[in-house]
């Protein structure tokens, strides 16, 4: 017996997850409430049409009583007794009628004979009467219906009160009768829904589980599969479906970027790690010259100052995706591109057109790595001897800044890209110039964190043309 309580203790009910049992729970109290509910309405409704049947038969029966009255001033005297004479006047039946006639001072001028083998059932002098009136009296065990009914003499004036009762049993019954059928039929009812709403709530809820074990397997399998349920976009489960996939859509596409940055960055910072080893053993393979030493001394700091620029590059572009406070810092942005910006970088002039006292929201030391990767594209894309141009103006609420210069040019295809993190052109890579991609995804991010804008054109006749666009700063 202990080993087969054990059992029962043990017995997993997970087929009964917590959803379900709340769904099965619910389900079961909501169509209480409305049982009970519907049993209420039903009681009441039963309960006025037998009342209203009892009164009926209260009045017709007070009208036939007052038909046999003669009413002469304050004098009350019956024509006919044959009604009194009838049985439910006379003993006590299963409906009988209890008459009490009784003058306004509480007098009890006529009544029916079953009331002495009865209790004795109260009158009411106090309520003014002036119609057929109801109620309830309970007289011992018994619930009584009484009516009520005004007499007047020929002058108009109230002399006595006919009051008519009989036994609440018929509606009494059928309460029982409700009450008994609703505690033998309540439990099968409790059971069918209990049933009902388990296979209801597992055929609900067999979809999600579906979606679920689909997802299990994309997460386990590939994160190119997606979930294939067939459900209306605007359905409950078409949007899970939908949102299930976007997830997954955006995972693919980080895990995607994540393993082409980890690639792109190695390769990256290879390139100048095996020309510094290759000048490494160069020079440790046997004694040189001074000049020798000092050469490769001089493209061992080359090379560390592109590795330099390439961690620092990255380290910014890795907070990418990160939320970055916003810098309350304000700098002389006119001040800044003529101090920053050479008259000339190698054999290319660079023309400056500044409006002055222009100033602009952020961190100067990230927006000196703007100009300086813009401004070095123009030139390294730009034949020599090829003016570049760099504008500044307000214009309105906004600051345009232009980094315009007349090289090759960038085609529809790579404008789309050249924001891409180690993303090149197929026409830099012809023409052998020198890159590592990360350039103007790093300008893209320091213009996101300022809340600025960045675009490429076409420069007429030839090259490309940078547009910048912040919110002016205005001093009042």
């Amino acid at each position: 017996m202990a080993t087969f309580s054990k059992k029962i203790h043990n017995f997993n009910f997970s087929f009964l997850t917590p959803t379900l049992r709340r769904f099965i729970f619910w389900n079961v109290f909501i169509f209480l409430i409305i049982i009970i509910f519907f049993n209420s309405v039903l009681i009441s409704i039963t309960r006025y049409v037998m009342n209203t049947t009892i009164d009926n038969r209260l009045r017709y029966e007070i009208g036939k009583i007052v038909s046999t009255l003669d009413i002469q001033d304050s004098t009350i005297s019956l024509i006919s007794f044959s009604e009194l004479a009838e049985p439910d006047f006379k003993t006590i039946t299963k409906t009988p009628y209890f008459l009490q006639l009784y003058n306004l001072s509480g007098d009890i001028l006529i009544s029916s004979d079953n009331l002495q083998n009865y209790k004795k059932i109260p009158i009411d002098t106090v309520t003014d009467y002036s119609n057929y009136s109801f109620g309830y009296i309970t007289v011992g065990d018994d619930k009584l219906r009484v009516g009520y009914f005004p007499l007047y003499n020929s002058g108009g004036r109230k002399v006595a009160i006919v009051q008519l009762a009989t036994f609440e049993t018929e509606l009494q019954e059928m309460m029982d009768q409700i009450i008994h059928f609703n505690l033998i039929i309540l439990p099968a009812i409790i059971i069918i829904i209990l049933i009902a709403s388990f296979l209801i709530g597992k055929k609900s809820l067999y979809p999600i589980n579906k979606i679920i074990e689909t997802a299990k397997q994309i997460s386990a399998k590939s994160l190119t599969s997606r979930i294939e349920y067939p459900a209306h976009p605007n359905d409950e489960l078409g949007r899970l479906r939908d949102t299930l996939n976007g997830l997954f859509d955006r995972i693919e596409s980080y895990v995607n970027q994540l393993s082409q940055f980890t690639d792109h960055a190695s390769h990256q910072l290879m390139n100048p790690l095996t020309a510094m080893k290759t000048e490494l053993e160069y020079i440790l393979k046997k004694s040189r010259s001074t000049e020798e030493y000092r050469y490769s001394l001089e493209q061992l700091l080359n090379q560390t100052d592109h590795m330099v620029k390439i961690v620092k590059t990255l380290l910014l572009l890795s907070k990418q995706d990160k939320k970055s406070e916003e810098s309350k810092s304000i700098f002389n942005l006119s001040k800044f591109i003529k101090t920053n910006i050479p008259a000339k970088i190698n054999s290319h002039s660079i023309k400056l057109n500044i409006q002055g006292n222009i100033y602009s929201k952020g961190d100067s030391d990230k927006f000196a790595m703007v100009i300086e990767n813009l401004v070095d594209n123009a030139v390294k894309y730009s034949p020599n001897n090829k003016e570049v141009n760099v504008t500044l103006r307000q214009n309105g609420d906004n600051i345009e800044l232009i980094v315009a210069d007349n090289g090759i040019g960038i085609n529809n295809l790579d404008k789309k890209r050249i924001f891409d993190r180690f993303y090149r052109s197929g026409d830099s890579e012809k023409i052998g110039i020198k890159g590592y991609g990360l350039g103007l995804s790093l300008v893209k991010t320091i213009l996101d964190e300022m809340e600025a804008e960045i675009k490429v054109e076409n420069n007429e006749p030839s090259g490309s043309k940078f547009i910048i666009v912040l919110k002016a700063i205005k001093f009042e």
